[in-house]
């Protein structure tokens, strides 16, 4: 099921399809229900995964990342589930390629995208995540209708998480305030439970740009007996009619235009005389 990776344009057409992605963070081993729920209503999204959480939270071990691997597209999170802005250069780029590394080496294929641990990232540590190779890296910025313009700083619509208002608020200001983020932003706000909210978020990004992600943890689902919301809410993303990507296709229109980019700059140096 990992494989709904093809190419999407990110024009802002008010008569496309709703495009749903979504994302969960950790590798707990609720991931793997987690996948079993999704699969119930064919819905396509990522799982970042590190090899250990220093936190002390459980990881999935390697036959279970392999086993999820095979239905879902996996992405990096660091070896040790760390703030990567805490540590010193080489410190955070040992923790982005060793997990990089292991990830390829237990599924067999290229690991293309990568979440920072509490979305904390610089120039730094998204210049490190471009080093090692990574297509793209998803921030937790929320309120967003589209994937953005840089595919390294990914942004996404809301947390599958039942926030009190002030969170949404400072999220709001913080990541700075438009029109379309305000509908976003009533939406989530609205009266009902999490699952309808959620809903009501995604038909107001299928009016505004046709773009919803929704991200969260699997073990937050488990602390806040969150299931049968997320199921309703799943159920209710597939009335809107939206089709349902992986977050490689999610941001594979950002990656062809560095690529694209990149290759116009290397064309450029070729083309300067000695």
């Amino acid at each position: 099921m990992h494989n709904g990776s093809k190419n999407i344009s990110a024009k802002n057409d008010r008569t496309q399809t709703l495009l749903v992605t979504t994302s969960w963070d950790d590798g707990h081993p609720s991931d793997l229900r987690l996948a079993d729920l999704m699969e119930k209503h064919r819905l396509h999204g990522t799982f970042y995964v590190p090899c250990r959480n220093s936190e002390g939270k459980p990881v999935m071990d390697a036959a279970q990342i392999v086993s999820l691997g095979r239905r879902f597209e996996i992405g990096g999170h660091t070896q040790n589930h760390v703030d990567l802005t805490a540590l010193t250069p080489a410190s955070a780029a040992a923790e982005i390629r060793s997990n990089k590394a292991r990830l390829e080496d237990l599924l067999g294929r290229e690991v293309c995208g990568f979440a920072y641990v509490r979305g904390r990232h610089n120039r730094l540590v998204r210049d490190l995540v471009d080093q090692a190779g990574f297509r793209y890296a998803r921030t937790i910025r929320n309120l967003m209708d589209a994937p953005g313009g840089d595919r390294l700083q990914v942004p996404t619509t809301a947390q599958f998480f039942p926030h009190v208002a002030s969170t949404y608020l400072r999220n709001y200001a913080s990541g700075g305030p438009t029109l379309k983020r305000t509908a976003v932003l009533a939406a989530i706000l609205g009266e009902g439970e999490l699952a309808a909210r959620v809903a009501k978020a995604a038909s107001a990004c299928a009016s505004a740009g046709g773009f919803f992600h929704l991200w969260g943890h699997s073990w937050e689902l488990d602390q806040n007996d969150l299931w049968g919301e997320l199921d309703r809410a799943f159920a209710r993303l597939t009335e809107l009619g939206a089709r349902f990507v992986s977050n490689a296709a999610w941001c594979a229109s950002l990656v062809a235009s560095a690529q694209a980019q990149e290759q116009r700059a290397r064309d450029v140096r070729s083309e300067t005389p000695a």
